[in-house]
Order: C-alpha cells, then structure tokens, then sequence
C-alpha cells in the first residue's frame, strides 16, 4: 500500500482524473444529446414538411386533373363518355378529401392552419359551382356549363391552387429554417466543445484526447448532416439557384438541365440577361425585370415573378420563378426556384382555345338551325294555309281524306320543326320564361279539348281531374306550361290503344307560393327501367322498334324535360311495362290577383277594312288574299316595299301587312320608310310576317316601326286576332290609338273608378311636358336628356296601358341607341300627333 501522502497524491491525481473525466464524460454527453435532439428535431421536421409538400402536390393535382376533367365534360357531345369522365371526377374528389384528411392532422403552424382554413371556404364555395357546371354539362348545356366554368368554377380553382402552391412554400421555407436552425446550432456546439476541450486538456491531457476525438466524431456526425441536405439541394427536382450582391454562388443539377448546361461553372459565369429574353412578356428590358423583383424579395421577404427564359440552344421557355431572402452563412442571399409552366400555359392556351371553338361551333348550329327553320317555315304556311282553305271547299269524302292527311301530316312536321328550334334555344342559352297571369284551370280544360276528338277516334276515354278549390291564377308562363302537357297527353293518346288517359293537378301551400303537380297518366304500353334513364334525353325513344311503329324524333320529351328545368321545376316518370306510365310536372308557382293573360281562341269574326298586303311569295299572297276575304276585309297585293310605299302615297288603308324578308327592300327597312311617310300615313299599323322565330327577333320588328308580329306558318285564328286588336276604327277615319286603353284599365281596377280617372287625368297632364323635353333634348343633341325621357315616358305608358305612346317610346329608344337623332324626331313627331289629335 501506498504511503499516505502518496495516498493522497493518487487520491487526488486519481479524484482530479475522474473530475476530467466526469467532465469529459458530461461534456460528451451534453453534446451527444443536443446533436442528437438536433438531428431528431430536423429529421421529424424535415420527414413531415416532405409529407405535408407531397400531399399539398397530391392536392393540387386532383384539382387540376378534376379541373381538366370538368372542361372534357363540358365540350365533348358523348354521353357514355360524360359518364366515365364525371365517375374520374368524383374519384379526383375522393382522393382530394382523404389527402386534406391526412394533411389537416399535420398542420402546426398558425400559418398552415390559417392557409387550410382558407383551403376548406374556398372547396366550400366551389363544390356546388363545379357540380352546377357538372349538372349543366350532363343536361346538355353546355353553353351555360362553358359559361359558369369560365366565369366562375376555373377562377376559384385557380385560387385553390395559389392556396395549395403557398401551402408547399410554407414547407421550403419551414425546411430552409430548419436548415438555418441546424447550422447555427452545430456552430454553437463546436464552440461549446471547443472551449470545455481546452478546459478538459489543462486538467488532463487524456480528457483532452478523449475530448478532441468525441468532438471530431460529432464534427463528422454534424457533415454528415450538411451533406444530406446538400443532397436534398442537389437532388430537389425544381431548378434552385443561390445568389448575392456579386450575382449566382450555387445551383443544383435541375438547374443546368433546366437551361441546358453541362457544368455548374457554365451557369455561374453567365449573366442575368443572357438567361431570359431580351425583352421580357411585360415589355421590360430583361436585366431591369430581374432586379426589379430581386429588389421585392429582398425588401418584402419572398416574391414571385414570371421570366421567359433561354437555354443554351436558344429555345424559349416560360418559367415562373419563386424567391426568398434567407441567411446562409451569415451572409444574405437570394433563394430562387424556377419551375417549367410552359406545358401549363400551353394547357391554359388550348383551354382557351377550345372554349371559344365549342362557342363558334354553338353559334354555327343556331344560326343553322334558325336558317334551315326560315326555309322551312315559309313553303310550310302555304301548304297548311291552302290545305285549310281546301278544306271550306266543297269534297267528297276521299278527296277530303286525303287533304285532310296532308294538312295533318304538315302540322305535324311543324311540330317537329318547332322541337328542334325549342332544343335549338335551349342549348344556346337564349329561351326565355315569361311570367304572366293565367287560370291553371282554363289551360288544363284547353288542352283536353284539344284531345278529345282523338280520343273518340280511338275509343280512349280521355279524362280531367281537378280539386275542389284550385287557385284562380298563378304567375307563370301558361304557354311553356301548356306545351309541356300537350306534347305528354299527345304521347299518352299515341302510344294507348284501349283504357285511359287521365290529366290532373294537385296544389299544395308552400309559404307563400303554390306548388303544383300536374299528372298524365294511361294505360298504355309502358316502359321499362332502362328505357326511362334515356327517356329525356335528346333524339332518344325507347327503341328502334318504337321509333318505327309510332313515329316521333324523340326529342318532345327532352325539350319538355328542360323547360321543366327552367321553370324550376321538374318532369318526372314511374312506368310499368304492359301497364301503363305516368308523367308528373312539378312547378312552383306564385299567386297572384292579375289580369289574366288571353289563352288562344278559335273564334274568328269578320272585319271591315282595306289592307295592303306586302309579299313577294305567290302562294303566300293567294293564302293572304283567301284568308283575308274569309274575314271579310279588302285587301291590295304589293309585290315589294318600293310598290307599298307608292301605294300608300296615293291610297288610304286601314293596315298593312309586312313580309319581312323581301328582295331590293326588305320589310324592315319598308316599314321604316312608311313611318317617315307624311301625314297619317305614318301612323298606320303595320303587322311583321315573317318566318324568323328567334328569340328576340319580335323586339327587333317593334324596334324598327313595326306595331306587331306574326311568325309563319301562322293559322287563321292567329291572323283574324291580330287583324282584330289594330283594326279598331272606321275605314274613313285617319287610323289614331286613344291616349290609353281605359276599358282594360277598368278590368285592372274594377272596384276603383276614382283611381283609374285620376290615372288618366294624370298622364294626360304629364305627357305633353315629356314631350316638351324630347323634343329639346333631340334638338340640342342631348343623347342622355332624350334617353332618360323616352324611358321614363315608356314606363308611364305601360303602366296606363297607353299602347301607342309605350311603343312609340320604344322606338324612340331604339333610335336613340344608334344615336340617331333624325330617326327619333320623326318618331317623336308622330307622338305629337297622336297627342295632339287627343288632347
């Protein structure tokens, strides 16, 4: 045994030596935990930024392949290829839903719950725009699919898409942080060992070794953390470039295959502008583009910009290229990550490009349609016009067999052609729904009237329910309504050969509106479940074995189907094969104490008059002249609108009636002339024919002079109610409309005598001033005076059912549209006439 000093010697070399080695030991081991914490730290932060990035990606590229999928929907005419593009669609959203599913469990950030937050109100507002574009797409409306999807789904998309973009940003920079972090970590561990080593040599030289190789080991554990995001930086496949003040210090490998560089040595020595186009999309010089948004990211943090680029072999790109300031070394740099969207702005380009090819080719088929329409409908009235008058004549009973079997046969091509002008409208966005006054009751009993012959013929009971108390009148459009249940009835009576046809109605109170259901039902042959799915669907029937046996185009149903959908409603069908069908319109109407609007009647009175016929069609004009004479009214033919104006220079006529397509002057231009005409020629009511049945064509005929419209083939109930409303005074007489119709304002306001004279009184005392001010106005060239005046005048007209000056207002507001001031003072001096003549 030692001595004891020696004792003590060891004892405290020996207590000194554990002391270092203690020292050593926590030294190592403090280090070993922090670079150890370190490395777990940004492996968790690294491993689920990656995931977050990759779901976000997954994300953005449901929406854009759902966003493809929606525009393939959309302009292609297949419907078992709709079917099959829409189920990918709704496994886009599924898939979409689970990648938020998972990506919402990961958000740590304020930031990233902010940003997903955004994410959900934004898939809230566009579920239901992208399932309406959907919807539209699937009924075949595709005007107004392309129209929603351009003006509302592809915006909110693309915002989703920016939310998911700075959603994979907020990752690279969380991992840019998590870099920075790292690094300033591992230099504060080196220092930290850096100094207790050189504590730990002066208390022992072997702690000092110890010491020093457990720093080199941590040293080459922290490179080797370095060189793994080195990898990640080498291996990131967007093209990432670092720059500073002197210009680029790194890139990576995506970078160089990006331009088309061999050597990151290559990359660096080329300046900014050599990079791009000389002239950048925006029209600025390339080199002040790039620092003008270099500048922005350094003053704001980030910033993105768009560059088109050039690779070494001279091809052009479009990049948009992403950028951040950080600190890497402890110097500020710029980090810029430059991503390829050509392919994306050429997706964008062929979208755009299809778009407006899917609208021409639209156009092209209604102005198609509408021309083949015309062609058609003017042989077509001559042919129902003469059958008819045939028809008076006296037959016998084959010849009025077989003229009878022509003029049905030719109403019901007509019928045809009116389906595909409705499926024509439909499609192209322009059939409107009108919302007027009628008795739900009056229209049911009209069209089982119309049936019931055909129902004797067959021996088909043909039957009306009604309940105890249906409404008085509803607000809606009678005439879509009763096309509806005449094209059902019509299909139940076809395809029924014994038992019944039933039509029916149900009311029920909701809120403050009425929801109808109007029923027919038979006993005819039915239809299975797999002939319904196809029913309303255009130029469809039930088979090709139907088709023959009974007729038909197929495509009532599917035009009947979709004024359904634009009434609000909707047509349904149950049918049982051998046992009949039953078709249910559903509608919801509002109440209303109206006036109620005139259903067509067959009454035809005879009239006193002179009328100018103006047509150049010879069977037209022997129509026109039978006709007229069955009403008892005169008649003088003009071939063209040169030979009515001569006419009407030299002869008085209580009406002229005015084919509108005519060769050297057209009717629209005749009836023009007419009102420039002096005197009270200019007043004459004027009557358009024409064979035009376009949406909108009727205000245009009212815009140029003319007092109504008649679209060919018209019948002879048709003409004598027209001829009736404008042949109201005596033949000796200039033809003059009173101030307003007081007869009809008595039927608005039965119970109010006071109120309609005060009504009266009232704009008759108010008119000569709006008279005063237009006639100012269009003297002085005041275009904004005149319209004002001309619209407020039309409105106070309409609302005293003053029908001449309501019109005459419209034709001065046409006038005025063209800035036509010529136009509206000769209108606007037959106003003053009238006015005069009444005052």
């Amino acid at each position: 045994m030692a001595p004891s000093p020696l004792r003590g010697l060891l004892f405290n070399v020996g207590f000194g030596f554990t002391v270092s080695l203690l020292l050593m030991l926590a030294v190592i081991g403090m280090g070993v935990t922090q670079m150890a914490q370190i490395n777990s730290e940004l492996e968790n932060v690294v491993s689920k930024n990656n995931v977050k990035t990759r779901l976000a990606s997954q994300m953005r590229d449901s929406i854009r392949d759902r966003q493809m999928l929606m525009h393939n929907i959309v302009v292609t005419n297949d419907p078992w290829e709709k079917d099959t593009l829409f189920l990918q669609f709704q496994e886009y959203g599924e898939r979409y839903s689970k990648d938020r599913q998972r990506l919402g469990t990961m958000l740590d950030t304020p930031e990233e719950k902010v940003l997903m937050r955004e994410l959900d109100v934004l898939t809230a507002f566009n579920q239901p725009i992208m399932f309406n574009v959907i919807q539209q797409a699937l009924d075949e409306n595709n005007y107004s699919a392309l129209k929603i999807l351009q003006e509302e789904a592809i915006p909110l998309q693309n915002e989703l898409m920016e939310s998911l973009n700075r959603m994979n940003r907020l990752q690279r920079e969380d991992n840019e942080t998590a870099l920075g972090n790292t690094f300033v970590a591992y230099q504060a561990t080196r220092n930290l060992m850096l100094v207790l080593g050189i504590v730990a040599t002066l208390l022992a030289s072997l702690v000092a070794v110890l010491v020093s190789r457990r720093m080199l080991t941590q040293t080459r554990q922290l490179e080797t953390e370095r060189q793994k995001y080195q990898t990640l930086f080498e291996t990131n496949s967007d093209a990432v470039v670092i720059l500073d003040d002197n210009g680029f210090t790194d890139c990576n490998p995506a970078t160089l295959s990006l331009f088309g560089m061999d050597s990151v040595a290559t990359f660096l020595g080329t300046p900014i502008p050599q990079l791009g186009t000389p002239i950048q999309a925006n029209g600025m010089d390339a080199m002040e583009h790039a620092m003008q948004w270099i500048g922005k990211a350094r003053n704001q943090g980030h910033a993105v910009m768009d560059w088109e680029g050039v690779r070494q072999d001279g091809s052009v790109f479009s990049a948009e290229i992403a950028m951040h300031a950080m600190q890497l070394e402890g110097k500020p740099v710029i980090q810029a990550i430059m991503r390829d969207v050509s392919a994306r702005r050429a997706t964008e380009a062929a979208k755009e490009a299809a778009r407006d090819a899917a609208m021409k080719m639209a156009h092209a088929k209604t102005e198609f349609v509408a021309n083949v329409s015309h062609e058609i409908r003017t042989p077509m009235h001559g042919i129902l016009g003469m059958s008819g008058l045939l028809l008076k004549t006296p037959l016998d009973g084959q010849q009025r067999e077989y003229v009878s079997t022509l003029k049905s046969s030719a109403e019901s091509l007509l019928h045809i052609i009116n389906d595909i002008l409705d499926f024509s409208k439909i499609e192209a966005g322009k059939l409107t729904i009108e919302a007027v006054a009628f008795s739900p009751v009056d229209l049911m009993q009209g069209v089982i009237a119309l049936f019931q012959a055909r129902a004797l013929e067959k021996n088909i009971q043909l039957t009306l329910s009604l309940p105890e108390h249906p409404p008085a009148a509803l607000l809606g459009d009678p005439t879509r309504i009763r096309q509806i249940l005449l094209n059902l009835v019509d299909n139940a009576i076809k395809f029924t050969h014994q038992g019944e046809v039933e039509l029916s109605v149900a009311f029920e109170t909701v809120k403050d509106e009425i929801g109808c259901r109007f029923k027919v039902r038979d006993t005819g042959i039915g239809m299975s479940r797999e002939t319904q799915k196809r029913l309303f669907q255009a130029f469809s029937q039930a088979d090709s074995s139907t088709t023959r046996r009974y007729g038909g185009t197929g495509l009532g149903l599917a035009v009947s189907h979709q004024l359904a959908g634009l009434m609000g409603g909707r047509l349904t069908v149950e049918s049982v094969p051998d046992q009949g069908s039953s078709f249910t319109l559903m509608l919801l109407l509002s109440p209303t104490t109206l006036p109620l609007v005139d259903l067509p009647t067959p009454a035809i009175k005879q009239l006193h008059g002179h009328i100018l016929v103006v047509e150049d069609h010879p069977v037209n004009q022997k129509v026109l002249a039978h006709q007229l004479g069955e009403i008892g009214l005169q008649y003088t033919l003009a071939d063209s609108g040169m030979q009515a104006l001569s006419l009407l220079e030299t002869q008085a006529f209580d009406l002229v009636l005015m084919d509108w397509q005519m060769p050297e002057m057209d009717g629209l231009e005749a009836t023009r002339r007419i009102r420039q005409l002096p005197g009270d020629a200019c007043h004459i009511p004027v009557i358009a024919l024409t064979a035009n049945a376009n949406a909108g064509f009727r205000e245009d005929c009212l815009a140029a002079g003319a007092s109504d419209y008649l679209s060919k083939p018209y019948t002879e109930e048709a003409l004598a109610t027209a001829l009736e409303q404008w042949l109201h005074v005596p033949h000796s007489a200039p033809v003059r409309a009173s101030l307003l119709n007081l007869s009809a304002l008595h039927a608005r306001y039965p119970d109010n005598l006071a109120l309609v004279e005060e009504l009266a009184a009232m704009f008759s005392s108010t008119t000569q001033a709006s008279l005063d001010v237009l006639r100012n106005g269009i003297e002085q060239h005041d275009i904004e005076t005149c319209r004002k005046e001309a619209h407020a005048l039309k409105g106070a007209a309409a609302s005293v059912m003053a029908t001449v000056f309501h019109e005459g207002a419209a034709r001065i507001e046409a006038c005025l549209k063209d800035e036509d001031f010529a136009c509206a003072a000769t209108e606007l001096a037959a106003l003053e006439n009238v006015f005069r003549a009444h005052a």
